[in-house]
């Protein structure tokens, strides 16, 4: 279906569309007959499905267990779902690719590391006005941090899941893992610390807003003693302060 789509999109203008889609065929045979792509287009087609439900209205709209479900599945479909080397914010058109980790990052070639609206499948059955409005859609099927970033934390915010907990968990102890192969890199250093912090501030972020305040905000201060020189560290303080009160003894006054 994926194949057949993209044959149409790419090649199915051009006079000769069909001798020039079995030569990209066989120039692509191993790609594309490999098990990492067929995973890929999986994945791709599943997430497109959500897509469409959510463009259908809240009574088709899939579960926010459904998207978590879609996450988990992406991210274990992938030896290295992140690096922990690059930054938690992907660039776009021109910067780095969207979260695609190091395998699987070129498989599914562009069509992947694009959103979702510009996908073959939607381009040739010519449905973008019918997912402009969705959210979603604007995101990459296989970008393991966007996913989660854009879709898995909104959903699972809103429905106050626990779940969102377990798949943050998931995902720094990959990242923490990944880090340490890396231990003699710079970018591993950077992970320590700059981003794992940043991570650590996020989740207990996303603890505060499913409603569990005093564990969030016990985590926040954790993290103001352990890494008091972060970047980041002012703007927290500043965080804290506005939800403690000025005169909570337990901060400290500014960053070091």
């Amino acid at each position: 279906m994926y194949l057949e789509s993209y044959r149409n999109v790419e090649f199915g203008r051009a006079q000769d569309g069909d001798t020039k889609f079995q030569q990209w065929k066989v120039d692509n045979k191993e790609k594309i007959g490999s098990l990492d792509f067929t995973t890929a287009v999986q994945l791709h087609v599943q997430y497109l499905a959500l897509v469409c439900r959510e463009a259908l209205g809240k009574k088709e709209a899939p579960k926010p267990g459904e998207w978590a479900a879609y996450w988990e599945n992406l991210f274990k479909s992938k030896d290295v779902p992140e690096n922990p080397a690059e930054a938690s914010e992907p660039k776009g058109k021109g910067g780095k690719k969207q979260g695609a980790g190091r395998r699987q990052a070129n498989v599914g070639g562009d069509d992947f590391a694009r959103p979702v609206l510009e996908s073959p499948l939607v381009r040739d059955r010519q449905i973008q006005g019918f997912l402009h409005d969705v959210k979603e859609a604007t995101v990459s099927s296989g970008s393991v941090d966007v996913v989660f970033n854009k879709v898995v934390r909104p959903h699972l915010r809103e429905a106050k899941s626990r779940d969102l907990l377990r798949l943050w968990d998931q995902r720094i102890a990959a990242l923490d893992e990944e880090a340490e192969k890396e231990v003699k890199t710079l970018g591993a250093d950077d992970y320590k610390i700059l981003r794992r912090p940043t991570l650590l501030w996020e989740r207990a972020d996303d603890q505060e807003k499913i409603g569990e305040q005093d564990s969030a905000w016990a985590k926040k201060m954790e993290i103001l003693k352990t890494y008091p020189y972060h970047p980041k560290t002012a703007e927290w303080i500043a965080e804290m302060k506005q939800a403690l009160g000025e005169g909570s003894p337990a901060l400290p006054e500014k960053a070091p």
